[in-house]
């Protein structure tokens, strides 16, 4: 096991790994934040993260990935007809996509860059929202499908969640082909006869953000002990308390429990605690490849986005391997949404702006929380991917 400890001083608008033991090439890290954090407007003070986690060795897919710094965004103009999701364009997108992304000239040889037979794969969906607002079944069976092109059978998957309730009401456990499993993190499972708990108490992250009773946040097992790999598949939305909820923030909290403790109106620990749990050993070494569901976009009011006024047909899918890459490209779209509507930036600071939940499901100028959007710039510190938009290569394609 690896035992890191981190300092997120909001004073100083620093992070800095004081503890690592064994030593590893992670041990010394002073990350410089003071862009990302205002400590008079939100109010917190320095908190501790302890991280224990496996010792996993870094391979050549591990985050960022061997595409670091390129994001591929595919549009087709027909991928929502009469208010569906076309499967058939959803295919056309994630073949260009993946192909755009790779360089290989036949889509099956794009996924066998990442997948073969022998993995075990986990699909991290988004289920937190209304149906139009998660990962769409269409996207999932065409992940699953070109899993199977590569020789991963259906048995080999799994699409998870922490919320198994959540994947219930939005149907992937009726909508995905057979042999394919879908788990809540918080249930318990049987295989090869044995029954195995939801959580793996060896692996957590442990913060005192606001006095809370249970201060750690465990690992699902699935992620810990079950997958070689993850297909990560967020939604292109905005979140209202970490600014947009993306890749990372898709991995960390719907892998990680005991979550929702990071944010207490109108206060937020989202960064740099995303972060953080994204670079445990697990989620990095196994979050391989990154899809995010842009077909249609949340700009307020995420995740859950009760408020159709607030989703609009984007009609995109992002590609990539770096996760803060995707999530910087997203941030651009959202905020540029905000802008073209005149609303508060995500970086909004003004306590006029703050308002309750259900202000905010009425009016996109008023939300619980300071948001932390810069999560994903503290990602970027602490190796995960790029940040800066100069080294960022963003490719748009118009699939039709």
């Amino acid at each position: 096991m690896d035992r890191r400890t981190f300092v997120f001083k909001a004073s100083l608008g620093t992070a800095a790994s004081l503890v690592s033991l064994p030593a590893s090439p992670w041990s010394a890290w002073t990350l410089d934040a003071q862009d990302l954090f205002d400590e008079k407007a939100s109010g917190l003070g320095s908190l501790k993260i302890d991280v224990q986690a496996p010792d996993l060795p870094r391979t050549r897919l591990s985050m960022p990935g061997p595409f670091p710094g390129r994001v591929i965004e595919a549009f087709h103009s027909q991928a929502i007809v009469d208010r569906r999701i076309s499967a058939r364009a959803v295919r056309e997108m994630v073949a260009q996509g993946m192909t755009a992304l790779t360089g290989a000239s036949r889509v099956e040889d794009a996924w066998a860059q990442f997948f073969d037979a022998s993995d075990v794969v986990g699909i991290k969906v988004n289920p937190s929202g209304t149906p139009p607002t998660t990962t769409h079944i269409a996207l999932v069976r065409e992940v699953i499908r070109s899993l199977n092109v590569v020789g991963v059978a259906n048995t080999q998957i799994i699409v998870y969640d922490r919320n198994s309730p959540q994947l219930e009401v939005n149907g992937y456990h009726a909508l995905v082909p057979p042999g394919v499993r879908v788990i809540g993190l918080d249930q318990e499972w049987t295989l090869n006869g044995v029954t195995r708990g939801g959580y793996d108490r060896d692996v957590f992250c442990e913060m005192d953000c606001f006095g809370e009773r249970e201060t750690r946040s465990y690992l699902g097992r699935i992620v810990s002990t079950e997958v070689t790999k993850i297909v990560n598949l967020p939604v292109l939305k905005e979140h209202n308390a970490s600014g947009v909820t993306g890749c990372l923030k898709n991995l960390a909290y719907g892998s990680f429990n005991n979550v929702a403790r990071t944010h207490v109106p109108p206060k937020t620990y989202t960064s740099p605690v995303i972060a953080v749990m994204c670079a445990s050993a697990p989620i990095r070494s196994k979050a391989v490849l990154h899809i995010m569901d842009g077909l249609r976009a949340v700009y307020h009011s995420g995740p859950f986005a009760w408020n159709p006024d607030f989703v609009w047909d984007a009609k995109t899918l992002l590609f990539g391997t770096d996760p803060v890459a995707i999530d910087r490209v997203e941030l651009e779209i959202v905020e540029a949404k905000r802008r073209e509507l005149a609303l508060p930036s995500l970086f909004d600071r003004d306590p006029k702006n703050l308002g309750t939940t259900n202000d905010m499901q009425k009016t996109a100028r008023k939300n619980p929380y300071y948001r932390e959007p810069g999560h994903i710039k503290v990602a970027s510190q602490l190796g995960l991917g790029r940040w800066d938009l100069n080294r960022i290569d963003h490719r748009t394609l118009r699939v039709g």
